[in-house]
């Protein structure tokens, strides 16, 4: 598998473990009497997507509001975007910052919507929450992902608490980050484009053609 094809697989199974994480089964958890906040984040964020996404009365349009309300309520969309593009970040204006963070924001929604529609019985069973060894300051929560053939991969969820609210920073499978596999595939496509603004002109194009679309969603 090559370098692009590991990021594209990387990228749909995080996506695949976001239907599952925040709609499309339920947790399984070890704390009987306590659990932990991070936990109680994770399963709010569900259960409110459950409510939502999953209802067939409401329209697409409906389903992309609410897909991207929860988006940024639970994902720190601007710190991650700002982590993946790296020193380049601040070498743009903030015109040029905010057109990339929602042109980021968009892309995730072509990426990851359809994926709720495609669910086959994954599971996402969350194990232990605690202060991440590297840097305190994120809590990780270990989970295993189960897809619908029983494949087991294990999944880090990293979150960050900010006055007693916590959001996703980042995803690790198997130990492979998404926030760095994206930097990574960013801050090449950077180089060639010469900046963050021919990242932004890169991404509105893609997406104007549909090209962040799940094979099967885009089919």
């Amino acid at each position: 598998m090559s370098a692009m094809q590991t990021r594209r697989f990387l990228i749909g199974l995080v996506g695949a473990m976001l239907a599952a994480a925040l709609c499309l089964s339920p947790f399984a958890r070890p704390w009987a009497e306590t659990e932990h906040p991070a936990s109680t984040f994770l399963d709010t964020m569900r259960e409110r997507a459950i409510t939502g996404l999953t209802d067939t009365t409401r329209s697409e349009q409906e389903r992309e509001a609410l897909f991207r309300e929860l988006l940024n309520e639970t994902f720190d969309i601007e710190r991650i975007g700002r982590f993946v593009v790296g020193r380049y970040w601040r070498q743009a204006d903030e015109g040029v910052q905010g057109d990339f963070l929602k042109a980021f924001e968009d892309a995730i929604v072509q990426r990851f919507l359809p994926l709720f529609s495609q669910y086959e019985g994954e599971e996402l069973i969350i194990g232990e929450a605690a202060p991440d060894s590297k840097n305190p300051k994120f809590t990780v929560v270990t989970s295993t992902y189960v897809d619908a053939e029983g494949r087991k991969v294990k999944t880090d969820w990293r979150l960050l608490e900010r006055n007693g609210e916590y959001k996703v920073f980042d995803v690790l499978v198997e130990g492979v980050s998404m926030a760095i596999t994206l930097r990574s595939e960013y801050s090449s496509v950077i180089k060639n484009q010469g900046g963050l603004p021919g990242l932004v002109t890169l991404l509105r194009d893609k997406l104007a053609k549909g090209e962040f679309k799940p094979a099967v969603a885009a089919q």
